[in-house]
């Protein structure tokens, strides 16, 4: 299913056709051997009979229990400046998507260009090995934040904090690949905090149902609701605009990530009409082709410009690297608000710390 609109529609049950109910089923038969393997998996760990590596210093996990995005690229630029702002080193570690003949990732470039010298940043599949890296080049490092290490079992962690989005939160109930989840809801049990992303894009009574919900599965509620917050449009070229320098611009969105829904949601609220959405697969890889057909649709439909992710637009400069783009690109820079928690989370980060 290339279409993630489609596959979406199918994994929810909102598609109720009958070739979409075959793919249901066939997907469901699928899940039974993942969760086998998810199992064992956690029993190795859970039971002391594989051995979780200590990385020499305190360790935050920064995680989720669904695909897609949660938010956790945000929230990990946020972690690492305010242990910055507390006199700490962090160092970054992620397993990335990278090219066969490169070492980096779109998302080591994304966080590299958000966090400057606030942080060091370190891709790579085997983490352990990353970490090695990293002290032995800058043995001031004071934590390590892995993005993306709630499944990350094989390092030992001092704080587990897992997202939930709260538009997605529980992946339509079911583990991949029938659903989102990457494992059963009791695995959340393991964290030593759940945070609720997006929490401003649902009503109050549904938040109230959904921290219900995760006090039940953890036995407490939330640590901390946060919303995401746009701050200001960049270009490709890095030149940056106001928030209000597109509210009254026809453009076309793109993005290849896994909430899309959100970002687009969050799009009409700063641009005069979004005329077209583009949707392709989380971590898709973008060619010449699919950019040409995002600028053709703009002029299309007259638009003034495209607005795509930070994600997608590190993904797109290559592309457009002999010249400018036919339309203006932009990206909107965003950060995380706290709506309540704030101080559990430096709590949290200030006990790590001495803990380790």
């Amino acid at each position: 299913m290339s279409d993630p609109t489609r596959r979406l529609a199918i994994m929810s049950n909102q598609d109720r056709s009958l070739s979409a109910a075959l793919a249901r089923a066939g997907l469901s038969c699928l899940a039974w051997p993942y969760r086998a393997v998810i199992a064992s998996r956690n029993a190795c760990y859970s039971y002391r009979l594989c051995r979780a590596i200590d990385l020499g210093r305190p360790t935050v996990s920064v995680g989720n229990i669904t695909t897609g995005g949660t938010g956790k690229t945000p929230m990990v630029i946020e972690l690492a400046n305010r242990l910055h702002r507390q006199g700490k080193r962090p160092a970054v570690l992620l397993r990335g998507y990278k090219a066969a003949d490169t070492n980096h990732s779109d998302e080591a470039t994304l966080l590299a260009e958000s966090l400057g010298d606030t942080a060091v940043v370190e891709p790579g599949a085997d983490r352990v090995a990353a970490a090695k890296r990293v002290l032995a080049n800058d043995p001031n490092i004071d934590v390590f934040l892995l993005d993306d290490g709630f499944q990350h079992r094989r390092v030992k962690r001092n704080l587990d904090l897992v997202l939930i989005d709260a538009t997605q939160p529980f992946g339509h109930g079911r583990l991949l690949p029938r659903g989102l989840l990457r494992e059963p809801l009791t695995a959340l049990r393991r964290a030593n905090a759940v945070m609720i992303t997006r929490a401003d894009l649902i009503s109050p009574d549904q938040l109230a149902k959904l921290d219900q919900r995760i006090e039940q599965l953890t036995g407490r509620p939330p640590t901390a609701h946060t919303a995401q917050r746009w701050s200001r449009f960049v270009d490709l070229q890095g030149n940056t605009a106001e928030l209000p320098a597109l509210s009254h611009t026809r453009v076309v969105s793109a993005c290849g990530i896994g909430n899309p829904d959100a970002f687009e949601r969050t799009l009409h609220k700063h641009t005069g009409d979004v005329t077209h959405a583009h949707r392709f697969e989380d971590h898709h890889h973008y060619t010449r082709a699919d950019l040409d057909a995002i600028f053709q649709r703009a002029k299309d439909h007259a638009a003034a410009a495209v607005v795509t992710t930070h994600k997608d637009a590190v993904k797109w400069r290559p592309l457009l690297a002999d010249g400018p783009p036919p339309v203006p690109v932009y990206y909107p820079a965003m950060g995380v608000a706290f709506l309540d928690g704030e101080q559990n989370v430096d709590t949290l980060l200030r006990e790590t710390l001495a803990s380790g």
